[in-house]
C-alpha cells in the first residue's frame, strides 16, 4: 500500500556523477576567485548586507531563531561556491560580518541569537516534539492503520555441513 504522505521522487534531480563530467576550469570554484583580499570580499558583503531589500531579508532570518555565526557561514559558503573567494578569505572574514549582522540586527532593535549552542541529546528538539505530538494527535483519531500481524516463521532443518573441509563426526 503506497503512503499518501511519503513525497514522490523528483526526477530532475542530476544523475549522479555528473558533477564529474564538467569539463575543468566549468564550475565556478574552479576559476580563481573575484574577491582575492579579505578586504575585497568583506566590503563586498557589508555592502550586500546594507542594501533595503537585504536588510529586511537579514532581519527576519534573525527574527526566526537562525544564529547569526550560522547564518554568516551560510553566506560566507555560498560566496565560495558562486566563486566570489576562496575558502581561506571566508574563514577570514567570518568574525567581521558576525561584528557585522549584529550591529545591523542591534540598530533595527532585533534580539538575536549570536553562536550556535551544543545540542544537548537528553533535551528533544522542537521538531520532535511537534512530531510525536502530531503521532498522538493521529493515534486518537483512528487515521493510523492498524499494524501487519506477524507471521510465525517455520523453522528449517539444520543441515550438516558436508565436503572437503568439513569435521567428521
Amino acid at each position: 500500500m503506497i503512503n499518501k504522505s511519503t513525497p514522490s521522487p523528483s526526477l530532475d534531480a542530476p544523475i549522479p556523477g555528473q558533477g564529474m563530467t564538467a569539463p575543468l576550469g566549468g564550475r565556478p570554484w574552479q576559476q580563481p576567485p573575484k574577491f582575492s583580499t579579505p578586504e575585497k570580499a568583506l566590503s563586498f558583503y557589508v555592502d550586500k548586507f546594507t542594501q533595503e531589500g537585504q536588510v529586511d531579508q537579514l532581519l527576519d532570518i534573525l527574527e526566526l531563531g537562525v544564529p547569526v555565526d550560522t547564518l554568516v557561514d551560510t553566506v560566507q559558503l555560498g560566496g565560495v561556491m558562486e566563486g566570489l573567494h576562496s575558502v581561506d578569505v571566508g574563514i577570514i572574514i567570518a568574525p567581521a560580518l558576525v561584528e557585522a549582522v549584529s550591529k545591523i540586527a542591534e540598530k533595527a532593535g532585533v534580539e538575536y541569537i549570536e553562536e550556535s549552542q551544543e545540542v544537548d541529546p537528553d533535551v528533544p528538539s522542537k521538531s520532535a516534539l511537534a512530531l510525536s505530538l502530531k503521532e498522538i494527535k493521529e493515534q486518537d483519531s483512528g487515521i493510523m492503520e492498524k499494524e501487519p500481524e506477524v507471521e510465525e516463521v517455520m523453522e528449517m532443518p539444520e543441515e550438516k555441513p558436508t565436503g572437503l573441509m568439513a569435521r567428521r563426526t
